[in-house]
């Protein structure tokens, strides 16, 4: 969700979409969003006419796995776009899940891959990694400075 909050966007009352529907991203991030206001739909690889969806998003969290599996005519003009794949092209650059290239001439905001999601992953890690130190500290009674 800091990705999207440091955006300004509000979430309340915005279309999200969210392809994939593992227990690791879809479903975690699909409840963020609902908890954020936004109403949401959570497409799978069953999902018949996947375009449909996901050119109503004015929120796109792609987490599928397959590369370049989102192109740039599925992107509503204007969409926040967080591409959370990571893939090798057969010539074995590193893709997303979205056409980056394509999606770039329509969304109005995009996390490339790699160097998107991957950095802000590790960044939140490392902060509540901080925070419960400080929290056993605390309930140990040893003070940090």
């Amino acid at each position: 969700m800091e990705l999207l909050t440091s955006t300004g966007l509000n979430l309340r009352g915005k279309e999200a979409v969210v392809v994939g529907r593992s227990n690791i991203v879809g479903k975690p991030v699909a409840l963020l969003l609902l908890q954020a206001g936004a109403t949401v739909t959570l497409c799978h690889s069953q999902t018949r006419d996947l375009a449909h969806h996901t050119r109503r998003a004015d929120v796109l969290v792609c987490a599928i796995g397959k590369p370049q599996a989102i192109g740039g005519e599925m992107i509503k003009p204007g969409a926040a776009v967080i591409d959370v794949g990571i893939n090798r092209s057969p010539e074995g650059k590193l893709v997303g899940d979205v056409d980056y290239g394509a999606a770039l001439q329509r969304a109005g905001w995009i996390t490339p891959v790699p160097g998107g999601v991957g950095p802000m992953t590790i960044a939140m890690l490392m902060c509540n990694a901080i925070l419960s130190a400080e929290r056993h500290a605390a309930a140990a009674g040893v003070e940090l400075n």
